[in-house]
This record gives C-alpha cells, sequence and structure tokens, in this order.
C-alpha cells in the first residue's frame, strides 16, 4: 500500500500543476474566445484525442501490457524488442494517415467539423496527429519500464508547454489561434516525452535483430486491432463527445460540455494519470495470479475513492461559484451538467479500477464487451437525455451511462476473479455516493438554503477521514517494513 500511495503521490504532485496550469489556461482562452470559440477549441482537441487512439492500434497500451512483466523480470531484450515493433507499426500507420489529411481534406472538414471551409486545416491537423500517436507510443515505453519519476517530470513539464502555447496563441491571433496552438503543442509534447524517454531509459542496450522486432510488432498488431476497436466504441466515443455535442446542440453547447469536463479531467487528472501509469503497470504483473489481483484491485479502488471523494463533493457544493471563477458569467449553463457529472465520477472511477483489470487479464473479447456497453450507453443515453432534458442531459447521461458500466464490469470480474468488494470499500461507495446525492438533491428541498452548510460539512468530513485512515495505513506498512528488515538481519546474523 505505501508504494502505491508513493507513486500516486508522486504522478499527483505533477498533475496537480497541471491542474493550476490547465485552469489558468481555461480562464484566459474561455474569455477571449466565448463558448462558441471554446467549443470550437474543445471539438479539435477531442479529434486528437480519439484519432491518436484509433492510429495507434493500442500499442502504448499493448508495450504495458505484454512488457510490464519483462521488465519487471530483468528481460531487457523482449522489452526493447517491443519497443522496435512498436515503431515499425508507428511508420505502418501514421504515413497512409498524413496523405489522407492531404487528399480528403474537404470530406474530413465536414465529417469533424460539420462544414468545408476548414479544409485548409486538415493536413496541419492530420500532421499534428501523426505527432501525438508518436508521444503515445513514447510514454507507453516509459510505462512499460514503471519510469513513474520520469512519467511525473514529463507532465509537468507538458503542462507547462501546452499552457503556454495555448495561451500566447489565442492572445496573439483569436480564433485563427485555435488551429496553430493544437499543432504547436503536439510538438511540444512530443519533445518533452522524447527528453525524459533517452533520460530514463536510453537507446536498447541489447541488439534486436529485425526478425524479433517484426514478431514484436505482429505481437503487439494482434493485441492492438481488438484493442482499438474496444477503446473506440467505448472511451474513444466519450473522447469524441465534443464531436456528437457539436451536432446534436451547437457550438455553444460543446463550449458548456468542455467546460464542464475540463474540471472534472482537471480534479481527477492526477487520479486518472496514477490508474494508467502505476496502478495498470502493477496488475498486469499479477494477472496470474487472481488472489493478489483482488488484493492489488481492492487497494486501488479504496485508495482512489478515499483522495477523490472530497475533492467531489467540495467541487459539487462549490459548483455555482466555481465556473465564473474558472470560466465567465456566460458559462453558468455548466453548472447543471458539471454536478451530474460530479455524481458520476464517483462510479467511473469505481468501474476504471476494475476496467484496468480486466484489460490486464482478461481476453480481447471481454473487454471489447465491456467497452461496447460504455459506449453504447454514452451514445444512448446522451440522445436521450438531451431530447428530454436539454443541455443538463449532457449529466443526466454520464450518471446513467456509468451504472450501466459500472454492473457490467462487475459481473465480468466476478466470474473471473470472484472478486468481492471489502467491506470497507463497499461502506466507503454507499457513503460517498448519499453524500453526492444529498448535496444534488437539497436545492429540491426545504433544506436547499442549507446546501452550501451541509456540503462543507460532508466534504471537510470525508477530508479528515481520509487523511486519517491513509496516515493510520502509512504507519501500519512502516511498522511492518521495519519488522521484515529486522527479521532479515536475525536471520542472516544465524
Amino acid at each position: 500500500m505505501r508504494s502505491i500511495v508513493r507513486a500516486t503521490a508522486m504522478l499527483s504532485s505533477s498533475s496537480l500543476i497541471g491542474i493550476l496550469l490547465g485552469l489558468a489556461s481555461s480562464k484566459i482562452l474561455a474569455t477571449v474566445l466565448h463558448p462558441a470559440g471554446y467549443g470550437y477549441y474543445g471539438v479539435l482537441q477531442s479529434f486528437i484525442l480519439a484519432g491518436s487512439l484509433l492510429v495507434g492500434i493500442g500499442t502504448p497500451t499493448g508495450l504495458v501490457r505484454m512488457g510490464a512483466t519483462a521488465a519487471k523480470n530483468g528481460e531487457d531484450e523482449a522489452v526493447f524488442a517491443l519497443s522496435n515493433g512498436a515503431w515499425l507499426l508507428y511508420g505502418a500507420m501514421t504515413l497512409p494517415l498524413i496523405a489522407a489529411f492531404y487528399f480528403f481534406r474537404a470530406p474530413l472538414s465536414y465529417w469533424i467539423l460539420g462544414s468545408t471551409e476548414h479544409a485548409a486545416d486538415m493536413l496541419p491537423l492530420g500532421i499534428a496527429l501523426a505527432v501525438a500517436v508518436a508521444l503515445n507510443v513514447q510514454n507507453g515505453i516509459m510505462n512499460a519500464w514503471h519510469r513513474v519519476e520520469a512519467l511525473a517530470s514529463y507532465g509537468v513539464v507538458n503542462a507547462v508547454g501546452n499552457a503556454s502555447v495555448g495561451i500566447g496563441s489565442v492572445l496573439l491571433w483569436g480564433e485563427r489561434g485555435i488551429v496553430p496552438a493544437v499543432v504547436i503543442s503536439s510538438f511540444t509534447s512530443w519533445f518533452a516525452s522524447r527528453y525524459f524517454l533517452m533520460r530514463s531509459v536510453g537507446k536498447a542496450r541489447v541488439r534486436i535483430g529485425f526478425r524479433k522486432s517484426v514478431e514484436s510488432a505482429r505481437a503487439l498488431f494482434a493485441f492492438g486491432v481488438p484493442y482499438s476497436i474496444s477503446v473506440m466504441v467505448g472511451k474513444g466515443v466519450q473522447y469524441a463527445m465534443p464531436l456528437v455535442v457539436l451536432h446534436l446542440l451547437n457550438a455553444a453547447g460543446v463550449g458548456y460540455y468542455k467546460a464542464a469536463a475540463t474540471i472534472t479531467i482537471g480534479y481527477l487528472g492526477f487520479l486518472v494519470t496514477a490508474m494508467t501509469q502505476d496502478y495498470y503497470p502493477r496488475v498486469s504483473a499479477v494477472k496470474d495470479d487472481p488472489k493478489a489481483m483482488t488484493e492489488v484491485i481492492n487497494e486501488q479502488h479504496r485508495l482512489i475513492i478515499l483522495l477523490a471523494a472530497p475533492v467531489i463533493l467540495g467541487t459539487m457544493t462549490l459548483a455555482s461559484w466555481v465556473i465564473p471563477l474558472i470560466y465567465s458569467s456566460s458559462f453558468l449553463p455548466t453548472v447543471d451538467i458539471l454536478e451530474w457529472q460530479l455524481i458520476g465520477d464517483i462510479l467511473r472511477l469505481s468501474s476504471w479500477t476494475m476496467s484496468y483489470a480486466i484489460l490486464a487479464r482478461c481476453h480481447p473479447s471481454i473487454y471489447f464487451l465491456s467497452e461496447a456497453v460504455l459506449g453504447a450507453g454514452t451514445l444512448l443515453t446522451t440522445w436521450g437525455a438531451i431530447r428530454y432534458f436539454g443541455l443538463a442531459g449532457l449529466g443526466i447521461s454520464f450518471v446513467i451511462t456509468y451504472v450501466l458500466f459500472y454492473v457490467v464490469v462487475w459481473i465480468i470480474l466476478r466470474r473471473e476473479l470472484q472478486l468481492r468488494w471489502t467491506k470497507f470499500n463497499r461502506n466507503l461507495m454507499i457513503a460517498v455516493l448519499s453524500a453526492a446525492a444529498l448535496i444534488r438533491l437539497l436545492p429540491s428541498t426545504p433544506l436547499a438554503s442549507f446546501r452550501i452548510a451541509i456540503g462543507v460539512v460532508l466534504t471537510v468530513g470525508f477530508g479528515v477521514f481520509a487523511a486519517r485512515t491513509l496516515w493510520r495505513e502509512s504507519k501500519t506498512m512502516r511498522v511492518s517494513e521495519t519488522k521484515q528488515i529486522q527479521e532479515s538481519i536475525t536471520e542472516t546474523g544465524k
């Protein structure tokens, strides 16, 4: 548990800087661009994110799934062969991609942005997408080697670079600076990642033959194709939500949605980063031991909910103040979306803890099933909720989607691992969900005027409880480690 807390703290510290810079950047961008322009920026960012998942065909995740155990066991040749294979796949995927963005720029502009007036921007966006895929491969290599410190350092540098580029481009050129901001940000992120990759891993320390590299590329491709399909029907749909909202509503609706998503991604960013760069390699390393895997899942679940609960409850309590502060009063419609999304985030974090375990252990078809439920649920509930509830439906649909997803991943792991939550985890989830629902529903009750006071009390209460729990467990682990060291010294003396 102590190593989990240490890794999470390290990654969280870098993410916290990113969160603060992201909030400052959002304030400036929202003020200059207004909801419609801010929405357009969000559409392009989402396109790069969703596109990199598709074009990358799961290579970064495959590197971790196949390389984490090898790296842990000191099998350097296997990990470097996987790295070479990843770059072979990268070249095979991105060269046709750039050509497609040049020759089919008008249709792509219509499909992505709803008109052909942005056709001239497609080639630069295609290049930015190719660079983003390379960035993900580099981070996947570092993740396979479990270079937590390097990834944390990269997070800080990347946050500073992206904020500087985004703010500078928009202040200089207004809405015309959106495309340059997206393109330049991809390059600055790649350079930062490359530096830390070379610093933490370096060049291959063993000679890898071309045939071995091709074999590794085939293995990554065999894993990546079903994985990519799974991601695109699941999380990929969520990453592409600004495109969906653009077609269901308008650019201003995308701006409100992106404003809410930026806050949730911001405050959860450090937890998601820790899960991807620490939890997934660890759970992959014990994928063949059901008992050990169950323990890792329960430990991660306990930690992530303890850390997230005070932040979620506090943000819900102050949402109507936070939105104008971070953006402007013109973004107040975001509040309804955000409050519902915050409730959904509790279920999202819990279900992601299980989803990563499914990815590490189960057959790709099982992971595809879970992601298909997530993607189909997102599209169907979004369409229905917007139709009946308008803009607030973007938040309501989020909750419904993650209720469905939680049930599905729980059933899968219950059959696969006989997974059971510890009593602590069960009670913690019930308590946090109840508190969040109470804060959300208070405005509709006679206690509406006490909403902020009650929310503050719940937030502080959960914060104190989480701090005491984590301190107590950390202290217990230190005592246990000291005892093990003493026993080892005694045994050596004998």
